[in-house]
């Protein structure tokens, strides 16, 4: 039997709630006083809704003081998942992560990191420097980053033999699960999904932006990626500090919209420890947007996804790749 995709189950729960609907693909449950877990895709983990994000922990104004204290905090308060990439901040967003696993909290969570590689010698290099950063000898999930930067990149990865060594990697105990992460063009998405891999995740912006888009992340790349069993991980929920800055809702309304779509976590940039309990205290109390609320916020959002959604630019993503 088929499984049906997500409009089709919406449309006949259209007179049930939102946080109904999505209940079928969130999995959501809580464990003790922690906010809500969710299963991640074919993986069958259960993460936490929010996930921290590895970019900011190696800012140049984030001391690695405060860096550690962010990761470790948000793990005692229940998050199990930690987002990072391989080219985030000259290496400190992974160094500093690393140094955060110490004394125990590596066994408290999964822990990623994203390759640019495009050639399996490249992939060979960046896997040994992330290992070397995070001192760890394996990851939980490596995923092929920013897919759709540059053209061919779905090409790249599906002939140049990255699969291959990907599988191999896993085969040896280095890393896990397999995915893939991109933030310009959801029909790079589409692709790489139906060319037929069978990927653990997918990580995308879920924003009120980008769902105005005829092609959306957020209505059709999550839509393939659920009926395909693939862990969905949400980033930019605030669009990189633009959408609170239009005005259209504010980032905690933004994080909350994220989390009440049919994803499995969210990834969230925290600097600092007044942003991290901001987002704790979602976290925990978490309850879904519901319609009247989601789609107030989706009329104030109308005509601004093409200004607000500057990763979708190449002088935006230089700059992120800095």
């Amino acid at each position: 039997m088929n499984k049906p995709n997500r409009r089709e189950f919406v449309k006949g729960l259209s007179g049930l709630t939102l946080g109904a609907t999505l209940m079928p693909w969130a999995c959501t449950t809580n464990l003790g006083k922690a906010g809500p877990y969710r299963m991640l895709g074919r993986t069958k983990e259960k993460v936490s809704l929010l996930c921290v994000g590895g970019f900011h922990m190696g800012k140049k104004d984030v001391s690695e003081e405060d860096a550690i204290s962010i990761v470790r905090t948000a793990i005692d308060k229940g998050v199990n998942f930690l987002d990072n990439a391989w080219v985030y901040q000259d290496g400190r967003s992974e160094v500093r992560m690393g140094k955060a696993l110490k004394d125990g909290y590596r066994k408290k969570v999964l822990v990623m990191s994203k390759l640019m590689a495009r050639t399996v010698e490249e992939a060979k290099v960046q896997m040994e420097t992330v290992l070397e950063r995070f001192d760890l000898d394996s990851i939980d999930l490596m995923q092929f980053h920013a897919i759709g930067n540059e053209e061919g990149d779905v090409d790249a990865i599906y002939n140049n033999g990255l699969i291959e060594w990907a599988e191999d990697q896993r085969s040896q105990g280095i890393f896990k699960y397999i995915g893939f992460t991109g933030h310009v063009d959801p029909k790079v998405h589409l692709d790489m999904i139906e060319r037929g891999y069978p990927w653990d995740t997918v990580q995308m912006p879920v924003n009120l932006m980008d769902i105005h888009n005829e092609v959306s992340f957020g209505k059709d790349v999550l839509d393939l990626a659920i009926e395909n069993d693939i862990g969905i991980i949400a980033m930019k929920s605030n669009a990189g500090g633009r959408q609170s800055r239009s005005g259209a809702a504010t980032a905690v309304e933004g994080l909350r919209y994220a989390m009440s779509q049919p994803v499995a976590t969210v990834v969230s940039g925290m600097d600092s420890l007044e942003i991290l309990d901001e987002n704790l205290a979602l976290f925990n109390e978490f309850e879904p947007m519901g319609d009247e609320e989601r789609k107030g916020l989706l009329d104030k959002s109308k005509g601004l996804s093409a200004r607000v959604e500057a990763y979708r630019h190449k002088s935006y993503r230089d700059g992120m790749m800095a």
